[in-house]
């Protein structure tokens, strides 16, 4: 089905039109390689690249038409000064025209767990969509954005940044009716410089906003806790809390059992929820099940349809996969990793060892753009898996040597440690991993998305199967 012809995206764009303009679009791709029959490419320039050179390639591959900053030797075209910002611009228009209900999520751990909990609820009460992968960019959230059917009601969104004013940008093209900020962690340290940095660019996350719409932020970050009076100027600021009892909701009696979770929820109005289950671990999803909950409040929903919803939840990629595989439990979580994440991931890992799992490894690469934080922040964590009962810590990368220093410092043992050099076969790290594994230990792969830990699962994998027969 098409999304709209070329004459309606020029419009949307301010682009001028070259060819057909009666050429219609089903859908868009910034990838010339992906270029198929009905789409419209959009042309951008990379650091690496410019899609600009590629339009006749996508043209040639089936691309019904291109927005671009040239004319293409032949086919259809909507020409403009910057392909991006007219992409952006399409996108905001675009939105007017179908006004689902929007809940937008960032924060420095955990939105897109959280964006995936509170899509789980919302879909029990609304024709949802919601952000599919990592289209969480001032590139990807466009896109999604375009892909909104004309039937949905309510939209999910995930919004994610590496520098000031790209939220910002994200914010003004959905206009969301709910914003939610899961935390303010260390990641984007080494571009923004501190924690307040951080959190003044996640707050650009209300730059859209209509006044009277909802925000909703971690009571028990310190950081966000500071901003009721200046966001409640204009919005309706709720807060959810495990520790903090000034908090809207109150968690409490959070239980982990058997690769699940379970707690209660005691909202303003002095009812409290009881029961309130997910098929995940951690303290951590906790905290990102409150939030959908409250998101599901917000939207009018019953307790039982939001309970339903939580119960639904499934989690995406490579975040806190919990299996097993022979005779053993592997947790890949190879996603992204920050600080806070980490400590959580191994925190979560211990609830299953109360379950009655065998000892605990870690595999751990190192964290990414921390700055001149980051070895004391590597440090922390290998600190903090000690501190947390962990029994066996392996590295991988220079920087992930840090994190053998802090477990060092705690008083781990050296024998229980193995620090892997950048570029290390991951065949040899899942040999070494194996060797020292029993029956019913649990390992956690968790790294930064860069470092491509995921294939030290897959070669563990192999190698189980392979001495299995």
């Amino acid at each position: 089905m098409a999304i709209m012809t070329l004459k309606e995206a020029a419009e949307l764009c301010k682009g001028r039109i070259v060819g057909d303009p009666s050429v219609e679009i089903k859908t868009f791709v910034t990838d010339s390689r992906k270029a198929t029959p009905g789409c419209m490419f959009v042309a951008l320039k990379g650091e690496n690249t410019d899609g600009n050179k590629y339009l006749e390639a996508a043209i040639d591959a089936g691309a019904s038409c291109v927005l671009s900053e040239r004319e293409p030797a032949y086919g259809n075209a909507a020409v403009v000064e910057d392909a991006l910002l007219a992409l952006q611009l399409m996108a905001e228009k675009f939105m007017l025209s179908r006004k689902p209900k929007v809940f937008a999520v960032t924060g420095s751990v955990g939105k897109t767990t959280t964006k995936e909990f509170i899509y789980s609820v919302i879909k029990e009460g609304f024709r949802a969509q919601k952000t599919i992968g990592n289209y969480n960019s001032t590139i990807g959230l466009p896109l999604t954005v375009l892909g909104v059917r004309d039937d949905c009601e309510a939209l999910v969104l995930e919004m994610g940044m590496s520098g000031f004013h790209e939220i910002e940008v994200m914010s003004k093209i959905a206009k969301p009716d709910v914003a939610v900020i899961t935390n303010i962690g260390t990641s984007h340290m080494e571009l923004l410089g501190s924690q307040e940095n951080i959190l003044k660019a996640k707050l650009e996350i209300v730059t859209g906003m209509k006044e009277g719409g909802t925000v909703i932020l971690n009571g028990d970050d310190r950081l966000l806790f500071r901003c009721r009076e200046e966001l409640s100027e204009k919005y309706n600021v709720i807060y959810y809390a495990y520790m903090n009892d000034a908090a809207d909701y109150k968690i409490s009696s959070p239980e982990f059992h058997k690769g699940e979770l379970k707690f209660d929820l005691k909202r303003p109005d002095g009812v409290t929820v009881h029961g309130i289950t997910a098929p995940t671990i951690g303290m951590h999803n906790v905290y990102n099940a409150a939030a959908a909950y409250i998101c599901g409040r917000v939207a009018g929903m019953s307790d039982e349809q939001i309970k339903a919803g939580i119960a639904s939840f499934e989690n995406t990629g490579m975040r806190q996969k919990i299996y097993k595989k022979g005779d053993y439990t592997i947790i890949c979580d190879c996603y992204n990793a920050a600080p806070e994440s980490i400590k959580a991931s191994l925190s979560a890992m211990m609830t299953l060892v109360r379950d009655g799992g065998g000892r605990t490894h870690a595999l751990l690469g190192q964290m990414l753009e921390l700055g001149d934080m980051s070895a004391q922040m590597h440090r922390g964590v290998g600190m903090a898996a000690f501190d947390l009962g962990l029994n066996f810590l392996y590295t991988y990368g220079e920087a992930a040597k840090e994190y053998a220093a802090g477990a060092l410092i705690e008083g781990m043992s050296e024998d229980n440690m193995v620090c892997f050099d950048d570029g290390e076969p991951f065949e040899n790290v899942a040999k070494a991993i194996l060797d020292k594994c029993m029956p019913d230990d649990i390992i956690l792969f968790k790294a930064s998305r860069a470092v491509g830990l995921e294939r030290a699962v897959e070669a563990f994998e192999k190698l189980i199967e392979e001495r299995n027969g």
